[in-house]
């Protein structure tokens, strides 16, 4: 329940402090006093968007607080400890906006956001605005008044949410599938590369052992002529070397001979080394014709290929794992596209499920509601009227966020007559008590503990006024009403009477806020009837007006 709120440097508000209690809560003033900023300073402590314009002019911040008794309010509570609010039996809401427009907003001292403070808000607080009528014209707020009234609202959010999965898939497997075709001849071109490569390709290391082999084929003559002549020639030194080996070895007990010695038996095993070598190398010398040309044809392959791929021949191996690698995708890709199908085909049955169950409900809900309205068209003295609820199956097939059907209210002025949509048939003054009338019976199933109608009655008099006052005091039974009202009808139900006025000055235009007893009652109820020039005959009608109500 709202108890407190405090109003400083807020549009023609300088500063003010008002008290709320249970019950009903009228407030009332002359056009201009100030009346709605007063729910428009609400609606800021609740999130409502912030503008450089509402503070007021000469002062460089407006600065609201809120007050509400949350002691019985158990899900408003278990909002603030999973938000890690500090809980308290009183919620405070604070906003503030400087003349620059930037705003800041507190839930219990602690700085937020505004979004947080919309959060908490849906908890608290309903208010139906003056104009909520003319959204009559919108069937989406069709739907969302019957979606209100729903037994389960978390149905509408299934269906929703479902909605969304299937059009999430379906864009991921648009974007997977553009080109698709071309895809499939990216995936044939790899796999003839693929083969044409895994047929010629080595590793880096044979590769050079081919080159090497070629390199001994190509110059096998003349390769196996050295190596013969220069084994010649080392046979021919060998003797040589032999018989100086001899000579010295008589002069090894002399240091003189020694060194010589050494060297001359060193030249000899190395010798010896280099013509075996030599012999081994001319083993391997193959002058194979056939094998030069097969050599050769498979080194020009190799070549050819590093061109055509345009890397060296070594990095061929590579090559074809970047080929590979790009297959496997395009075929991962493949399976993508084959389980986003899947998904696809199940979140459609899901949705379909839930739609089928949220269309079910719909039905139930909106003969239920129709009534309803029916019953309080009666009392607002429109019950000539007959009030329907269409629904009709969408015609696409693509999955929709608000479910398979539209919802529209229709109207007939006329018992016989054929309903017709609300823009089409219905008067200012009928929407207005339309509007109230599904107002009324929406906020008898709300279980928000504030209900606040801002000047919801234009357009209604007489006794259809008296049956809309009668009609929000018994939306007390349950909830905290607090209504801006300019007529005395309504005004005269209240159990508070809340008076705004304005005064001006050379200098400034203050609001002040009263609360008034029985007598101050009856005189506003009077200037309410009749205007500034109060008669007795305004007044005893007005105090009639107030005993009756109580």
């Amino acid at each position: 329940m709202l108890t407190h709120i405090h109003i400083r440097h807020l549009a023609v508000i300088d500063e003010l402090a008002v008290e709320f209690g249970p019950g009903m809560t009228v407030i009332t003033g002359e056009t201009g006093a100030g009346k709605s900023i007063l729910i428009d300073a609400l609606g800021l402590c609740l999130g409502d968007r912030a503008e450089a314009s509402l503070v007021r002019h000469g002062a460089d911040q407006a600065d609201i607080t809120a007050l509400f008794d949350i002691t019985d309010a158990a899900t408003v509570r278990q909002w603030l400890a999973d938000n890690d609010f500090q809980l308290e039996p009183e919620l405070s809401l604070r906003r503030t906006i400087n003349k620059e427009g930037r705003s800041r907003a507190y839930i219990n001292g602690s700085l937020t956001t505004a979004q947080k403070c919309s959060e908490i808000g849906s908890f608290l607080v309903d208010i139906h605005g003056q104009h909520e009528h003319q959204s009559l014209m919108n069937r989406q707020q069709h739907r969302y008044i019957l979606d209100q009234t729903l037994n389960n609202d978390d149905l509408v959010d299934q269906v929703r949410l479902a909605a969304k999965n299937v059009r999430k898939y379906q864009q991921e497997l648009d974007t997977l599938t553009a080109g698709f075709d071309s895809n499939e001849s990216k995936k044939e071109f790899l796999r003839y590369q693929i083969n044409e490569l895994s047929d010629v390709v080595v590793a880096p290391t044979e590769l050079q052992a081919i080159e090497q082999e070629l390199e001994l084929l190509s110059q096998g003559e003349a390769l196996l002529e050295a190596l013969t002549g220069a084994s010649q020639l080392c046979d021919e030194h060998t003797s040589g070397l032999r018989q100086a080996s001899k000579l010295l070895e008589i002069g090894l007990r002399s240091e003189l001979t020694s060194g010589p010695y050494e060297l001359i038996e060193s030249a000899l095993i190395q010798i010896n080394e280099a013509v075996s070598d030599l012999e081994k190398l001319s083993t391997r010398v193959d002058l194979n014709p056939e094998r030069l040309t097969a050599v050769s044809a498979q080194l020009d392959t190799l070549y050819d290929m590093a061109r055509k791929h345009k890397v060296r021949p070594e990095n061929l191996s590579e090559r074809l794992a970047s080929l590979q690698a790009d297959l496997d995708h395009l075929l991962d890709t493949d399976h993508a596209v084959t389980q986003l199908q899947s998904l696809i085909q199940q979140s459609r049955l899901d949705y379909a499920d839930k739609a089928h169950r949220l269309s079910i409900a719909r039905e139930k809900a909106a003969i239920d509601l129709q009534q309803a309205i029916q019953a309080q068209l009666g009392e607002l003295d429109m019950g000539q009227c007959r009030f329907e609820i269409q629904l009709r199956k969408k015609e696409a097939k693509t999955p929709s966020e608000a479910g398979d059907e539209d919802v529209e209210f229709m109207i007939a002025t006329q018992a016989k007559g054929e309903p017709q949509a609300l823009a089409k048939i219905a008067s200012g003054g009928e929407l207005s008590r339309i509007s109230l009338a599904i107002q009324v019976v929406t906020a008898q199933q709300s279980i928000t503990p504030c209900l606040i109608f801002d000047e919801v009655d234009v357009g209604i008099g007489g006794a259809t006024a008296e049956v809309v006052g009668q009609r929000l005091k018994q939306l007390t039974a349950h909830s905290q009403v607090l209504c801006v009202t300019h007529l005395a009808q309504v005004a005269s139900q209240g159990h508070t009477h809340l008076k705004i006025s304005k005064t001006s000055s050379a200098d400034a235009t203050a609001t002040r806020i009263e609360s008034l007893d029985t007598e101050a009652r009856i005189k506003e109820l009077a200037r309410m009837i009749g205007g500034i020039q109060m008669t007795d005959q305004t007044l005893a009608y007005a105090s009639e007006m107030l005993h009756n109500a109580h």
